[in-house]
């Protein structure tokens, strides 16, 4: 079946029983602004036989009318029948205000839903109730139906025509694919992961984009890197979700066999992912485990991580750590390579093992095609860390070498310190002191 382009009427819409809201959106977030802009634009086009109130993206999922786009409003329209006591013939409505909301969506239900009743009482019942009829009966909404196969091009279509607030990431494809691999819309997963997503220090899309993508990469020996036709970009799309995709534990491959038998296995970030719940879980630790090892990097350097300045009361050189701290974009990828690189040994062999001779020889690692070159770009990042390439020379896959070291030493004696011209921190430091 083709994708269908339809117009229909907003309550014939919402009379419709199949009408879903999937595990995959986000929380609902309008809030009592857009409700009062969405009433009064209603109540100014009364005076038309017709009005247009946008468009959705639907998914046809089995059965189920899963809203790709447009939750928000329709979730919105529902309330404003709810407060009105209209919700009686209108399914679709009952069906998206049943569904299981999470903290945010509850809050942000609630103040609208008290909204609608202050808006109702401010221009009387029968007003209220006039405007409400209009939207049902005149109001028209665009309805996009992707068929079933055809998900990921109907987060295309939403991202392209989306632009009212923040397009849909390909995180949002693999909480979508592992919560039906585990066969459960578990609250509580969905409402950490939101947690995750808009985690001030660390949120999911850079845990994806700039960590996780990067490192399991790189410690294959793949660049990640993406061609175009000027150039390559280094970044997390959906072309790569199948990274994250993992495998069902129930498969007889004899290299599952230790996580079947372990009811708490460890993780790590470079693990086989595994469908479902042990996904969430994986989520769960490496994000707190690379923000614990960004502390304890923070910490050694004397960054203070309550006001990420520098302070006096670090073993390394200042300059080392003015260069770390500094946010200009001169330093932004090699500050990646560097921070990737320690967190991977740190987790590998323990945090207490990132003694200050460890971590300035990363850090010249990571900093030495800084100096080396005018400019930085992702092919540059992506062929130095893991295709063993720099200015057409040869460099080592230090990610890779990591990847199988068996000992800290072991890791630092292939450290072949001829290939970065064995450059010190203090020859970084003098060569971009008047940089920082």
């Amino acid at each position: 079946m083709g994708i269908q382009f339809t117009s229909k009427k907003v309550g014939e819409l919402l009379k419709e029983g199949n009408l879903r809201i999937p595990s995959y959106q986000r929380p609902y977030k309008w809030n009592r602004k857009h409700i009062r802009n969405l009433f009064y634009d209603l109540r100014d086009a009364m005076e038309k036989k017709e009005y247009q109130v946008g468009s959705v993206i639907l998914h046809d999922n089995n059965g189920y009318l899963d809203i790709v786009d447009g939750q928000q409003r329709l979730i919105s329209i529902s309330l404003f029948l709810h407060s009105l006591e209209e919700l009686k013939d209108y399914e679709g409505a009952n069906q998206l205000l049943g569904a299981e909301f999470g903290e945010i969506s509850c809050y942000h239900a609630s103040e609208n839903y008290n909204e609608w009743k202050n808006l109702t009482q401010l221009v009387g019942a029968n007003q209220a109730k006039d405007i409400c009829k209009f939207l049902l009966e005149n109001c028209s909404i665009s309805c996009i139906i992707m068929p079933e196969e055809r998900l990921a091009e109907a987060f295309q279509l939403f991202d392209s025509q989306n632009n009212r607030g923040k397009s849909l990431e390909p995180h949002d494809l693999l909480k979508a694919y592992h919560l039906r691999q585990q066969d459960s819309d578990d609250e509580k997963i969905v409402e950490k992961w939101e947690q995750f997503v808009e985690d001030d220090d660390l949120s999911l899309k850079d845990l994806f984009d700039m960590h996780l993508f990067r490192m399991r990469r790189w410690s294959r020996g793949e660049t990640g890197l993406t061609n175009k036709r000027y150039g390559s970009y280094l970044r997390f799309t959906e072309d790569f979700i199948d990274d994250f995709k993992g495998v069902d534990l129930s498969q007889n491959f004899p290299y599952l066999e230790l996580y079947r038998h372990i009811e708490n296995f460890p993780m790590s970030i470079t693990m086989p992912i595994i469908d479902g719940s042990e996904f969430f879980k994986y989520i769960e630790s490496v994000h707190q485990t690379i923000k614990d090892h960004i502390d304890v990097l923070n910490k050694q350097l004397g960054i203070s991580n309550d006001t990420k300045r520098t302070e006096n009361s670090s073993d390394y050189p200042e300059g080392m750590s003015k260069i770390y701290n500094s946010s200009k974009g001169r330093y932004i990828k090699c500050h990646n390579l560097f921070l990737n690189i320690c967190l991977l040994f740190a987790e590998r062999f323990g945090k207490e093992e990132l003694s200050k001779e460890i971590v300035e020889t990363l850090f010249i690692w990571a900093y030495y095609p800084r100096v080396k070159s005018r400019a930085i770009y992702d092919a540059t990042v992506g062929n130095y860390a893991a295709g063993g390439k720099f200015r057409q020379r040869e460099v080592q896959k230090l990610f890779q070498i990591l990847a199988h070291a068996v000992t800290p030493n072991d890791f630092m004696i292939k450290i072949d310190r001829e290939l970065f011209e064995n450059y010190t921190v203090e020859q970084i430091i003098a060569e971009e002191r008047e940089k920082w």
